[in-house]
């Protein structure tokens, strides 16, 4: 009975030392190390891709003479290299009709099969770097071009591993997109995988991007800059190329964000691998580290962590102001009801230094009274949002205007995202708003910001509190295009130190755009828009404004050099009308 048991062991044994034909381990945990397994890199492919992939195997088990690899239909093996018991290449192309999805790998070593599971995918999409390298320290402009992608802007984004940045990314198209890229001192050399995340799927392409051993470096001095000051640095480069004329400085926060609150006043190169400059600092200027990403032609490096910026001393000297108290009135179309807000509110703010953004267009100054036409919208002047936000001054716990009618409280708000200090006025009706006004503001004064201080006669309100009379805007009063349209209003005493204007806002016939019929009536209380005038504008539904605006006298604390503040207020209705 003995030798049985033994023999059935032994074979056993013997079965478990053999290469298993299923990859799954049989024994007991001890010797499961002795089971043959094996690893397929890379574990996908794009439809008509032509790749090497690289079988490993746990221990040797490949045969140099009798090995093959089988990776289905629609994929052909153009070539077997087996270099050893533990690697095999194989060179494959996968047609562009293949199935997608995943599927079995088969070796076969000496007529032995062995089935892999699910060892490699076969993926619609894919996607192509160009360049497909650079050098560590460099920071380069590539293009993506995908196959079968669907890109959109503000979802897609590409990754290419620890030690390259992504400083800004363009989708153009869903096939194609445009990122710089920064190649970090620390980065490690060769090749690295490349991905894009559109959402929840993922595409990679395996060693797609390569990271040279040559370096390219720069320093940075001084390492240290104050807000609102003018600082003068230097650069060392290593394997650079800078050039007079065509080499740009751009700062970054150490979340890798623009910020528009530097100014480069000069850069002098003194040769490809030195240069000096002046740069000014806002007076906001983002404190923390700043990269600075130098870029020469199509040459680009990044210094991480180049200098720190630190704040400036407090001048409130430098203090303006903001102020304003107006009504916003809106006729409900559904009902006829007369919803409205009042609004009160200061600003102790300090002025960008230097400025930043382009800002408002200047006015044209008066407008005569009587004025009709129809006008084209002008283009908007875009706001930059990268600009820093000024910093903001307390004057207390509250503020207060107080005219001979009445006195309004304008409470203190801390904004929890900017920490922007605010004054306003809290559920104002118009019992607070008296027209016909001009009120002094008094500062509270804080020991940590601005003392107390009292501006007289500086915030003005509108002549008189008028309102619509006729027709009754709401309930999608319809108006035809081709008839005179009249309106009246109780007058808003306005003239001459104030303005009463009206538009009705809408699309141009002629051109497609955004225009109006405005006018900037006598204020009597009546005035017509012609049908000549209405005919200018497309048929559709369309806003009609009035509003009565002043401004104050020009102003300012009595020890800022900023002396030329001046308060506004209006009333301004709106309401809703169909034109046919």
């Amino acid at each position: 009975m003995l030798r049985p048991l033994l023999a059935a062991l032994m074979a056993l044994f013997v079965v478990g030392l053999g290469p298993a034909c299923d990859g799954e381990t049989l024994l007991g945990e001890e010797e499961e190390s002795t089971q043959l397994s094996f690893t397929v890199d890379p574990p996908e492919g794009a439809v008509g891709a032509s790749m090497r992939v690289t079988v490993s195997a746990s221990r040797s088990g490949f045969d140099l003479e009798d090995t093959t690899v089988d990776f289905g239909e629609g994929i052909s093996v153009a070539s077997v290299t087996v270099v050893d018991g533990w690697t095999t290449f194989a060179d494959i192309e996968i047609a562009v009709d293949a199935e997608t999805g995943k599927r079995n790998v088969t070796l076969d070593i000496d007529g032995r099969e062995h089935v892999l599971a699910n060892a490699f995918r076969v993926n619609a999409s894919t996607f192509s770097v160009s360049p497909a390298n650079a050098r560590i320290g460099e920071t380069v402009e590539v293009e993506i071009a995908g196959t079968n992608t669907e890109w959109l802007g503000g979802r897609t984004w590409i990754n290419f591993g620890e030690g390259v940045d992504v400083l800004e990314l363009t989708v153009l198209s869903g096939t194609l997109l445009q990122a710089t890229i920064a190649v970090r001192a620390d980065a490690y050399p060769g090749e690295r995988d490349v991905f894009t995340e559109d959402g929840p799927k993922v595409v990679t392409v395996y060693d797609a991007f390569t990271v040279d051993r040559v370096g390219l470096a720069a320093t940075w001095d001084p390492p240290v800059a104050e807000q609102g000051t003018q600082v003068e640095f230097t650069v060392v480069g290593r394997e650079t190329n800078f050039q007079q004329d065509v080499t740009e400085l751009t700062f970054l926060t150490d979340d890798g964000r623009e910020v528009l609150d530097i100014v480069v006043d000069s850069i002098t190169v003194l040769d490809a691998q030195n240069l000096w400059g002046r740069m000014t600092l806002s007076n906001a200027a983002t404190m923390g580290w700043r990269d600075v990403l130098i870029e020469t032609a199509d040459e680009g490096v990044l210094i991480p962590e180049a200098f720190e910026v630190v704040g400036g001393d407090l001048d409130l000297g430098d203090v303006a102001i903001a102020l304003f108290f107006y009504v916003s009135r809106a006729i409900d179309n559904d009902t006829g009801a007369l919803n409205q807000g009042i609004v009160a509110f200061t600003q102790f703010v300090i002025p960008l230094d230097p400025p930043c953004g382009s800002g408002s267009p200047p006015g044209d100054g008066p407008q005569p009274y009587d004025l009709n036409g129809v006008f084209e919208v002008p283009d908007s002047v875009e706001s930059n949002d990268d600009c820093p936000i000024p910093q903001t001054v307390s004057a207390g716990d509250y503020v207060w205007l107080e005219s001979e009618a009445n006195t309004v409280t304008l409470n203190k708000h801390i904004d929890a995202s900017s920490g922007s200090i605010y004054y306003t006025g809290d559920n104002l009706t118009m019992d607070d708003y008296v027209p016909d006004q001009w009120y002094d503001l008094h500062l509270q004064g804080d020991p940590d910001g601005l003392p107390e201080e009292i501006l007289d006669d500086v915030q003005p309100t509108v002549p008189a509190d008028w309102h619509l009379t006729s027709p009754d805007l709401w309930g999608n009063y319809t108006q035809n295009r081709a008839e005179d349209f009249p309106y009246t209003w109780t007058p808003a005493e306005t003239y001459p130190d104030a303005i009463f204007s009206t538009s009705i806002s809408g699309t141009l016939v002629s051109t497609g755009k955004s225009g109006f019929a405005g006018s900037i009536p006598w204020d009597d209380g009546e005035h017509v828009y012609t049908g000549e005038e209405l005919s200018q504008l497309e048929a559709s539904p369309v806003t009609f404004t009035a509003y009565s605006y002043i401004e104050g006298p020009e102003f300012g604390l009595k020890d800022s050099k900023y002396q030329t503040n001046q308060a506004y207020s209006y009333i301004y209705l709106s309401a809703s009308l169909i034109l046919e």
